[in-house]
């Protein structure tokens, strides 16, 4: 199974919401990076603090999405063993 990349806010890695880090955690790339290109674009567009807003309050946690994950993770080994696994749930 390939591993399905989740965006997130990364609260153990935070400096205010956690939002850089969890989208630098997303792309592949360096937070530091990532938090430069942001604050160019607030100091620039001025936007870039409305968007952190909006996305600090729709992105979920890093512990939230982790176990969302791993209860996927366990349905799909359940439906794997057992084709009527899903229909037996109380």
């Amino acid at each position: 199974m390939s591993q399905q990349r989740r965006l997130y806010r990364d609260t153990d890695n935070q400096k205010i919401f956690g939002v850089c880090s969890g989208l630098a955690d997303y792309l592949e790339a360096d937070v530091t990076l990532i938090r430069v290109i942001w604050l160019i674009l607030v100091l620039c567009a001025g936007t870039g603090v409305l968007a952190y807003i909006i996305m600090a309050i729709v992105i979920e946690p890093k512990s939230v999405v982790m176990k969302k994950t791993k209860e996927d993770i366990k349905e799909a080994e359940i439906i794997d063993d057992d084709p009527f696994a899903k229909y037996d749930k109380k």
